[in-house]
């Protein structure tokens, strides 16, 4: 019982390492926060007809206004658009634009490299049972 503690505590830290320096990556280069970041990685990989606001919501596990207010600093720099939604008019879908995709590819290789970074320095060895 004390190695599970020991290894989720593990994991906490390398988790928080993590965030700290994709955090600070994405903000001095593209001027994006994590969760930013998260939710347009979750665009990425989203069907090409995009996500709900409760989707997004879900996926990124932040409330959904602060989804809101997320999607609306994105928009405005152009990376995601918004339009209605033709299955449920109640509801808005967001999808990444052409150049939120283009964005997206030039930055994954920096965060590559931070997070393996982060692992060379920060080895856990996790075993799945």
């Amino acid at each position: 019982m004390l190695d599970t503690f020991k290894m989720w505590m593990a994991l906490d830290q390398l988790h928080s390492t993590l965030n700290q320096e994709l955090e600070h990556f994405l903000k001095s280069n593209y001027n994006l926060t994590v969760s930013e970041f998260m939710t347009i990685t979750r665009l990425s990989d989203a069907p090409d007809h995009g996500l709900t606001i409760d989707q997004l919501s879900k996926m990124v596990n932040l409330s959904h206004s602060a989804v809101s207010r997320l999607v609306v600093r994105l928009e405005t720099c152009h990376t995601i658009e918004r339009r209605s939604n033709e299955q449920d008019r109640r509801s808005t879908l967001v999808q990444l634009s052409e150049s939120g995709k283009r964005d997206y590819q030039a930055i994954l290789p920096g965060i590559v490299s931070v997070i393996q970074d982060v692992m060379k320095r920060n080895p856990v060895a996790i075993t799945l049972s």
